[in-house]
This record gives C-alpha cells, sequence and structure tokens, in this order.
C-alpha cells in the first residue's frame, strides 16, 4: 500500500492544497486547518508536534524543526540522556516562504508573513511581516497590505483580478495575466 501511495504523490498530487487535504486526510499534524498549502519540498520532521490553522501556507523549500538534533551527538559525547523538543503553534492566515526555517518551541500568531529565507528563533506576534536571520519585525500585517493595494491600482491588468470572488489562481485567468505581465514588464520598455 505504501508504494501506491507514493506513487499517487508523485504523479497525481502536483500543488500544495492537493497535498495539504492529503497530509489532514491521514492526521499527520497534532491539528491541521482548513484551507493550507504545503509544499511537497517541505521538510517536517516532526509533525505530530506541529498546530496550524486555516489558510496557512508552508511554501517550497521551508522547514519545520519541533526538535534539535544536537542533543544526540551531546549524548553520545557525554554518555546522557538529554532531550529538546518543543511544538510549532500556528494561528490563521501565515505565510512562510520559500526555505523559511522555523525552530522547536514557537508560535506564530495569525495574521502573519515569514519572508523568504528567514529563521524564525522566537516567538511572532499576531498581525505582523517577519524577516531576516534572525527573523524580526518588519511591519504590520495592515501596513503590508496597504503597500501592496497601492501598487496593485498601479499594473494595467488590475482590473482582471475582479474577475472572480477572490483572486487565488485561475488557469484560464491566468493565460491572459501572463500575457499583460509580460507586456508591462518588457515589451513597453523594448517600444520606446
Amino acid at each position: 500500500m505504501y508504494l501506491i501511495e507514493k506513487i499517487y504523490l508523485k504523479f497525481f498530487v502536483q500543488s500544495g492544497f492537493p497535498y495539504a487535504r492529503y497530509l489532514k486526510k491521514k492526521g499527520v499534524f497534532h491539528a491541521q486547518g482548513d484551507e493550507c498549502y504545503i509544499a511537497k519540498s517541505a521538510n517536517i520532521p516532526d509533525p505530530y508536534l506541529i498546530t496550524m490553522g486555516n489558510n496557512v501556507w508552508v511554501t517550497a523549500g521551508c522547514q519545520l524543526f519541533c526538535h534539535d538534533a544536537s542533543v544526540i551527538m551531546v549524548n553520545i559525547m557525554r554518555n546522557g540522556h538529554l532531550d529538546r523538543v518543543g511544538p510549532i503553534v500556528m494561528g490563521d492566515n501565515i505565510f512562510l516562504g520559500n526555505n523559511v526555517i522555523v525552530l522547536s518551541g514557537i508560535s506564530i500568531g495569525s495574521n502573519t508573513v515569514v519572508g523568504a529565507g528567514s529563521v524564525v528563533t522566537t516567538d511572532i506576534p499576531k498581525n505582523s511581516v517577519y524577516a531576516g536571520n534572525p527573523a524580526r519585525l518588519i511591519c504590520s500585517i495592515e501596513k503590508y497590505i496597504k503597500k501592496i493595494e497601492r501598487n496593485v491600482g498601479q499594473y494595467p491588468w488590475a482590473s482582471l483580478l475582479h474577475m472572480n470572488e477572490r483572486h487565488v489562481y485561475d488557469s484560464e485567468l491566468e493565460k491572459q495575466l501572463r500575457y499583460e505581465r509580460v507586456q508591462y514588464f518588457f515589451e513597453a520598455g523594448e517600444q520606446s
């Protein structure tokens, strides 16, 4: 049965949305909300110690470590019996950019963005944007959203983003968006 599941995951689960649904159905995490996105390339060695709310995005290359394996080396070195583990608790509406590392014992509050390549070593409060190594406060989520809203209004394809109830991904619309973006970023500059 394990081989069939591996084949299914490799060939039939192409994006993080169905993969997250698959993991939820299997009960892999301590708790997992709805509408999550989990990249297949994320490294999550101890999922049973992870709690995530709704709309949590764990993108490509993210690493969620609920343990510190260095204690194994120390145990061998000193004939010890140490253990260092802790849960990772994530609220609702969290985006972990590519290659984010979250260490054990961390809580990430709801409505939070963690920038690509960040290393999260301390708890992150809700309604914030963090980035860096170690991750530090960049701005509030409201300030971040307002900046994006200002920029979107300048794009010629802004009206296309309102064609559906919300803009997530629409394969038919994506063709037009790609065309408009190429025209805007590359073709317009070449015509001058």
